[in-house]
């Protein structure tokens, strides 16, 4: 029972031994299919791995049949427009590196078990196979995660969950350049490179930021505040693609903040969330194409800005940030670091608040894409250069886009545009 995939039976084989601990056992079969209908990733096919094996020796009593099963994540198999897009960036070639000699790296400085280890302190799940176009991660379904409802935003109980878990995210990679005396870039130099907002103006990526600058014009126009004859339509319209622009310039590692290893697409579905029988909430973060080296300022007030409202911000904003500042520092503590020499609470709430107008643009690309409700079997090449019609449509009658795009657009004004507008008629 055996479907036609791109795992072989010795694949299958040294997938089963990692995750057994154990190599008495027969491969009886396996077999690859779609995780859904549904497509979860413009940049990735998610599959189900299920594999049968018998443990032990079959002659001797007691032998028994079990079936196991994987998430796989490969590149785009039949569609050819997403798979020249995900191949297109160096994603694939980071998420390797982060489950394999980044991860074996790191290991050796954690003082943790040694299966808190293999996740990053408990925040990403396990790898057993790598390859350049395709990854075999845990089913972590099987232990109760599951996908949260992209379009409802997060409250502050699971925003500390995810906060605690980027923390200990983050304080894996201090450990390590503490510990080796040397940055992570010296080692591994294409974490410094960009590999979702590349500024390379033939790049595919690039191409569909511009559609989203575009899309971010007819957005303008939609909210009432700033609406045709509103007092700043044209002005903001003038400002806007620079503003939209400038994250090419302020995403780069920074040379003022302490840079860790960043995650830097922390959207909904990126997120899998498990709560156990006496109520706590647990997550593991997913899909790593998009490391990057930053301030960890980009990774936690960008994670706010995508997954909550700004009245939760306003009324938690600061404690979830010092929250977040405590879990780094135990962290860190537990290996005879201290967070005041490496990041200091000011420093890294200053840091925040610079890193605002950052965190404000992204949600904008990215909201504006990931709220949209779109059609499983869409044309996804086509939908890239239509997609204002669908923008225009969700904001006029889907409600929960509309409220999250209107905020997200204020934002950007208020937070971007404005002040240009404002050192500009000085």
């Amino acid at each position: 029972m055996c479907s036609k995939s791109s795992l072989s039976r010795e694949e299958c084989r040294q997938i089963v031994k990692r995750h057994l601990q154990r190599d008495d056992f027969e491969l009886a079969w396996f077999a690859v299919a779609p995780l859904s209908s549904d497509m979860k990733g413009f940049m990735g096919d998610h599959l189900k791995l299920r594999v049968s094996v018998s443990l032990g020796d079959r002659e001797r009593e007691g032998a028994k049949t079990t079936e196991l099963q994987f998430f796989v994540k490969s590149v785009p198999l039949d569609d050819i427009f997403r798979r020249n897009l995900a191949m297109s960036t160096t994603g694939y070639q980071k998420e390797i590196l982060f489950y394999g000699d980044l991860l074996r790296d790191v290991q050796k400085h954690l003082r943790c078990s040694e299966n808190e280890a293999a996740v990053y302190l408990g925040t990403v799940p396990k790898c057993y196979c790598m390859r350049p176009d395709l990854l075999v991660l845990e089913d972590l379904a099987l232990a109760g995660y599951h996908m949260l409802d992209r379009m409802k935003p997060l409250d502050v109980r699971q925003c500390e969950c995810v906060l605690k878990a980027l923390a200990r995210l983050h304080a894996t990679s201090i450990v390590f350049e503490e510990r080796e005396g040397r940055r992570l870039s010296d080692k591994y130099p294409l974490l410094a490179e960009e590999s979702l907002f590349c500024s390379k103006s033939d790049s595919q990526l690039y191409i569909a930021h511009s559609i989203s600058r575009r899309d971010t014009h007819d957005l303008l126009d939609l909210v009432p505040r700033f609406a045709p004859g509103t007092p700043h339509n044209r002005s903001l319209h003038s400002l806007l693609d620079t503003a939209m622009e400038s994250v090419y310039e302020l995403l780069k590692p920074s040379g003022k903040y302490r840079n860790v290893l960043c995650h830097r697409d922390l959207w909904l579905n990126n997120m899998l969330f498990a709560e156990n029988a006496k109520g706590e909430l647990s997550v593991r973060l997913l899909d790593f194409q998009t490391l990057h080296l930053e301030p960890p300022a980009h990774d936690v007030v960008t994670f706010l800005h995508l997954t909550t409202m700004r009245d939760m911000r306003q009324a938690h904003g600061r404690q979830l940030l010092e929250l977040y500042h405590q879990t780094l520092g135990d962290v860190l503590c537990q290996h005879d670091l201290n967070i005041d020499s490496i990041l200091p609470l000011q420093v890294f709430l200053q840091s925040c608040e610079e890193t605002k107008p950052v965190a404000v643009v992204i949600a904008v690309y990215v909201l504006q894409v990931t709220m949209l409700s779109l059609q499983k079997d869409i044309d996804l090449e086509n939908y890239m250069t239509v997609r204002n019609n669908f923008v225009k449509d969700a904001y006029q009658h889907d409600k929960r886009f509309r409220s999250r795009m209107t905020e997200a657009m204020e934002e950007l004004v208020e937070t971007c545009l404005m002040p240009r507008l404002r050192q500009q008629q000085r």
